[in-house]
């Protein structure tokens, strides 16, 4: 199982940038009593990935979205939450990006989630393959 300190490290290894972009909002993610948050992570990585395909820039979105896949199937619950709840309900409520731009990324966990949550507001299912 990968936990949540792991999670941190191979989305910060697999997605160039995602690390400043945490530490400059540092702010947002440890609390006043020193805890550390994983949706405000999660929060900087869906607008960074965002801002990157709003610009055309897909470079590292198949290791990023390999890696959510992984997430997804082996990370402990924490980690299944976070991902799916922070990051991939993060793109779906964005409104700055059109979702044919990413529901074509998603692998079959990813995309099952997202139909999940559609389904639960009561939006038609997107089909990516």
């Amino acid at each position: 199982m990968i936990n949540r300190d792991e999670m941190l490290q191979l989305l910060c290894k697999t997605c160039p940038g995602f690390r400043d972009k945490v530490v400059e909002h540092a702010d947002l993610w440890i609390t006043d009593d020193g805890e550390f948050l994983l949706h405000p992570w999660m929060n900087q990585l869906c607008n960074l990935v965002e801002g990157r395909l709003s610009e055309g820039d897909y470079s590292n979105t198949d290791e990023l979205f390999s890696l959510v896949e992984q997430l997804l199937k082996d990370g402990d619950e924490d980690v299944k939450a976070a991902v799916a709840t922070g990051f991939l309900e993060g793109l779906q409520h964005q409104s700055r990006l059109d979702s044919k731009y990413w529901i074509p990324i998603l692998g079959p966990l990813a995309d099952s989630r997202c139909n999940a949550m559609n389904r639960f507001y009561g939006i038609e299912e997107v089909k990516t393959n």
